[in-house]
């Protein structure tokens, strides 16, 4: 499945931080992002996939990949830097990433 998503590659995500938006999904060969600079992460480098609450206003996934960090949420739209999370979609990717991570 699809989700419309905003990502951000980078140590950390603050409410003034630049996001780009795009496209992810999951398959065998591990989280595909399609948007301004898209890459791939494969499932064998995903290290670790959390959920957590950004200023209390919307849930962020925050995931650690041999390579760096990357912050994802499901949205609902988007506009400019403005986003209505996809609250129960952001779950459930998350579930998915959690499962195939690989710890340390």
């Amino acid at each position: 499945m699809r989700y419309k998503v905003f990502f951000h590659r980078g140590a950390e995500l603050g409410l003034k931080t630049k996001v780009a938006k795009g496209q992810a999904w999951l398959d065998n060969a591990g989280l595909h992002i399609e948007g301004p600079g898209g890459f791939t992460i494969s499932s064998g480098d995903i290290l670790e996939a959390e959920l957590f609450r950004l200023h209390g206003l919307g849930r962020v996934i925050r995931i650690e990949y041999r390579g760096g960090r990357l912050f994802l949420s499901v949205v609902r739209l988007m506009i400019g830097q403005f986003a209505l999370i996809n609250f129960f979609a952001t779950g459930t990717l998350q579930k998915q990433l959690a499962a195939i991570a690989k710890p340390r």
